[in-house]
């Protein structure tokens, strides 16, 4: 949909409105059940749902999606969905925070669901010749010790040269952590270029179930 922030609202400025979207995108042939399919449905107005009369089921518009059990407006969901979308360096919780008017627990919990929902799981591994290095995020440092006063969590991540990237965060920084990473996300025939980290020098070793 190419729209602005401004134009955005102006559209769905309502519970209505947005519930009226939301209808057409999920039932464009006309609403349906979502538990047995059945088209014959009842409309309850007053709570803006719908009943199934064959099975007898309620359900509504957010049934099952990411908005389900949200007591938050419809309108700031989209306009949520909207920056998150348009921020090409990223948006914090705390700018949504702001923006929207609301806690920083509800926030963080509209960007999570939404990240979420956008996440699209890749179909293909990398192949030719594919780069791949780990690092540390986050941690506070210790001046005394002179190191992490906690654990830092280490990201693993692998690009293919002139081609895609892929990261996320290992569940330890240990040689078959980081195995599993680069086995899940790259060709077995690739050119695999790395520093010495012995979980580079292992991939294949550790199988599933090993």
């Amino acid at each position: 949909m190419d729209t602005n922030l401004i134009q955005l609202f102006e559209k769905f400025n309502s519970e209505e409105r947005c519930r009226e979207f939301l209808e057409l995108l999920r039932w464009p042939s006309g609403v349906c059940c979502v538990r047995c399919g059945d088209a014959c449905v009842s409309k309850l107005e007053k709570r803006h749902q719908y009943e199934c009369n064959g099975c007898r089921y309620q359900f509504s518009a957010t049934a099952g999606t990411v908005f389900h059990d949200s007591h938050l407006p419809l309108w700031k969901w989209f306009l949520a969905a909207y920056l998150i979308c348009e921020s090409k360096k990223g948006i914090s919780a705390n700018q949504i925070k702001r923006t929207l008017g609301i806690s920083y627990k509800t926030a963080w919990y509209l960007c999570h669901r939404i990240r979420e929902a956008m996440k699209i799981e890749p179909t293909e591994k990398l192949n030719g010749i594919v780069e791949a290095d780990e690092t540390f995020v986050g941690g506070r440092y210790d001046k005394r010790w002179k190191r992490s006063a906690y654990e830092k969590p280490c990201v693993v991540g692998v690009i293919q040269r002139k081609g895609e990237v892929r990261a996320e965060k290992a569940p330890s920084r240990g040689a078959r952590a980081i195995s599993a990473f680069v086995q899940a996300s790259v060709e077995p025939g690739a050119t695999l270029m790395t520093d010495d980290n012995a979980g580079y020098e292992k991939v294949g070793k550790y199988q599933a179930g090993d």
